[in-house]
């Protein structure tokens, strides 16, 4: 049973799931009503987003993978419970399944290619650059300080910008349209990756600090091991604030647009005051489980903003049903 649970959680499906969705909710819910509103026509249909979320989500399982791969010592000492590879599956599995999922995503950049046909050739170099940037993370730059933190953070917020990249020349059409709202359409995905990358940052802190003894044992030169777990709390905490400075902002401006109340209290309880109990905890933090505690809280965020940041749902929650259904039919 363990074993099982082991190799569930090497997939880390709720973090996919989250990945999927910070295209999907800003795309589907936001840029594409905007591009149709102003009377353009999205170049995107259900087959090839299908595609280029697949490619993301895929993209970012062989990180997973590379990283698990990389760190299966530092795993033995931090998780043991959830050490695979080297443990109940050979490691050098770990290499064959990451080049598999490399060679699909390669594989899907090159569908997507001749899908699109895009003038600047975006997928022949945007997936291929995220797999290499993703493996040097994971192969040198997961042990360093604040660069490798930052890279992972960066590559997160890369995640809803990529829906923008298809559709630049319907964006730029429509904007003479409908300017004002065409551009809020484009600031919500911008806003999505700054959330993403921020809320990313402060987990990739947090858990440099979780994961401190086996950094520690296995030569990692994390901020923590470099400089203590004390002083790595400090950019942790103060990038902890800045989360919630940010909702907070969020909040005021829902306020002043006359947001429906269900979403401002919402985000009062799924976001700002996580957002506080997790700075709190981190500066508080004397033991793992603390730190642990704080690491939820962020997921929490993480997954509640997906939906919580979008501005307006389809008036029949039946189209959400409908468009959720038309990716599974594929």
């Amino acid at each position: 049973m363990n074993q099982v649970l082991a190799l569930v959680r090497l997939l880390r499906l709720p973090n996919l799931v989250i990945v999927f969705l910070t295209q999907l909710a800003p795309y589907w819910f936001a840029l594409r009503p905007a591009i149709l509103q102003a009377h353009g026509i999205p170049v995107l249909t259900i087959r090839t987003f299908g595609l280029i979320a697949a490619a993301t989500v895929l993209t970012t399982l062989a990180g997973y993978v590379l990283n698990d791969y990389y760190d299966r010592k530092i795993d033995a000492i931090n998780k043991p419970d959830r050490w695979v590879w080297g443990r109940f599956v050979p490691a050098s599995m770990a290499l064959t399944f990451y080049s598999v999922l490399v060679i699909v995503v390669h594989g899907l950049a090159f569908l997507i290619e001749r899908e699109l046909r895009p003038a600047n050739h975006w997928p022949l170099w945007v997936f291929p650059a995220v797999s290499f940037l993703l493996f040097l993370y994971a192969w040198q730059l997961k042990c360093t300080a604040v660069i490798g933190n930052l890279l992972v953070s960066v590559l997160c917020g890369i995640v809803p910008i990529i829906l923008l990249l298809p559709e630049d020349r319907q964006i730029w059409l429509t904007s003479f349209i409908q300017p004002d709202n065409m551009h809020r359409a484009v600031a919500l995905v911008w806003l999505y990756a700054i959330f993403a990358f921020i809320t990313n940052l402060l987990r990739e802190q947090i858990k440099d600090l979780e994961d401190f003894q086996g950094d520690m044992a296995c030569g990692c030169v994390t901020l923590a091991v470099l400089k203590g777990p004390r002083f790595a709390k400090k950019p942790a905490g103060f990038t902890g604030l800045a989360v919630s400075l940010l909702i907070v902002f969020l909040l005021y401006f829902w306020q002043q647009t006359e947001a429906p109340d269900w979403q401002i209290i919402a985000g009062v309880f799924l976001l700002l005051l996580p957002a506080l109990f997790a700075t709190a905890a981190v500066f508080r933090a004397k033991v793992k489980k603390d730190f642990s505690r704080a690491s939820i809280l962020v997921k929490v965020i993480m997954f509640a903003g997906v939906f919580l940041l979008l501005r307006s749902w389809p008036d029949d929650p039946m189209e959400i049903v409908a468009t959720v259904r038309g990716f599974v039919g594929r």
